[in-house]
């Protein structure tokens, strides 16, 4: 949890030594389906290879299996491959297409070349063309096209938002040496940002995912906040004051930030400028106040304060006035972060020896929590732009890792693996 982070030497996050070799798997059994949620049916056809070989071919089974993962994780469909005579599900749309080429332009010659996925939506079985898209992606890019299809039938028959094309940023590495790794949601995609041989920590995503604000130790061993751009790698220096320069969060905007410094006293909140400009100074008391978390609209925050003697929940304006306490339940309340609805917040929360995740209205009732003993330790959860599903940190076996949470019908998958610890994510937005 964030708020390990302000205990003595401000350097080292105490996690289990113990190794783990993660096993790539879909599923993590240990949610209870507590309603049965109606998922609509959907054929997704083997794509018809019109020219190019077996690279075509290739192209044509990849898409055809990240469109079937796409709907599946979505928790709307219930994808299949193909009409099997006997099947009970009446199918009323599929999504069928082709593939040509692999393509050579003047430049581009063998698996460089691009091939062209013509990928339709149809109702089933009468075939009403519902949406219509074509790609020309290169190899590497063909995962991408179909992601991208996936969420705009998404959005077309569900009316939501897709997440298929979002990513995970979070902090991978152990002692004082952690770096910034970003993941695709469906766990393809692992791509090191960072390799500066420090603590780099509490990524925040800006809302049109350009830049990613992180608390770093990469100058001169000094705590400091700092901006990635993700288009470059380029780092530049937000702002490092004396003490703690930590728990950024983008405004909707993204012309401010939220940040909890030290630098007069004990931690409190402010809101900064990009550019490191101090705008306002939210709270004013002798309690730690850190991890703000702003509301979809940005006239609201919440955030801890240990202003009662344990760390608590509250909210604030967006000018500092109307504190209000949101938990009451628990000794340990940190890490809140809003759902895109605004009309949730998850937090963490501890429970026994061990500390859970919850997902409460934003009003502080139907507290509902998503973990237990069997996870040990579960932190740092959030949102998805769907407000549907959660990613958070465990050590469920023993090393952190990330796993994600469909929150409506209670169902768990692992999203990262390998024996390193993997903490403080965040998902794009």
């Amino acid at each position: 949890m964030k708020q390990s982070l302000i205990l003595p030497l401000l350097l080292v996050l105490v996690l289990p030594a113990v190794p783990a070799t993660a096993q790539r798997s879909t599923e993590v059994q240990l949610g209870t389906t507590a309603e049965a949620w109606a998922k609509t049916p959907i054929l997704v056809n083997m794509l018809d290879v019109l020219s190019g070989g077996m690279q075509a071919v290739e192209a044509a089974d990849l898409v055809q299996e990240v469109l079937v993962s796409d709907l599946g994780l979505s928790g709307l469909f219930l994808p299949a491959m193909r009409d099997v005579e006997g099947d009970t599900l009446e199918y009323e749309f599929a999504i069928e297409g082709s593939v040509e080429g692999p393509l050579r332009d003047a430049e581009l010659t063998g698996e460089d070349a691009p091939t062209v996925l013509n990928l339709n939506l149809v109702t089933w079985p009468g075939r009403q063309l519902l949406l219509n898209k074509r790609y020309r992606p290169l190899p590497h890019q063909q995962r991408t096209s179909a992601h991208h299809f996936a969420d705009q039938v998404i959005e077309m028959l569900a009316g939501e938002p897709g997440i298929c094309l979002t990513r995970v940023v979070f902090s991978r590495g152990a002692g004082d040496r952690r770096d910034l790794y970003v993941v695709d949601y469906d766990s393809e995609g692992l791509m090191r940002l960072t390799a500066n041989r420090t603590l780099n920590l509490c990524p925040s995503w800006s809302p049109d995912g350009s830049r990613i604000a992180f608390t770093s130790y990469r100058q001169s061993g000094q705590q400091g906040l700092f901006g990635l751009d993700t288009s470059n790698g380029k780092v530049d220096l937000i702002i490092a004051v004396d003490g703690l320069n930590l728990g950024a969060d983008w405004h909707p905007n993204g012309e401010e930030l939220l940040v909890s410094l030290s630098h007069k006293g004990d931690p409190e909140i402010y809101r900064i400028r990009p550019d490191g400009t101090i705008i306002k100074r939210l709270t004013v008391s002798s309690a730690i106040e850190i991890s703000p978390s702003w509301s979809p609209g940005g006239r609201d925050l919440v955030f801890t304060s240990d202003r009662t003697g344990t760390p608590q929940l509250y909210i604030i304006d967006s000018d500092g006035a109307g504190r209000r306490r949101l938990t009451f339940e628990g000794r340990y309340n940190d890490s809140a972060v809003w759902s895109p609805g605004g009309d949730r917040i998850a937090y963490a929360t501890r429970e026994g020896n061990f500390t859970q995740i919850v997902v409460m209205k934003a009003t502080g009732e139907n507290r509902r929590v998503l973990t237990d003993g069997r996870w040990r330790n579960a932190e740092d959860p959030s949102w998805a732009r769907d407000g549907r599903h959660l990613v958070f940190a465990s050590d469920r076996t023993g090393v952190f890792k990330l796993y994600v949470c469909d929150v409506l019908e209670m169902t768990f998958r692992q999203l990262t693996f390998g024996d390193d610890p993997d903490i403080t994510p965040a998902w794009s937005r």
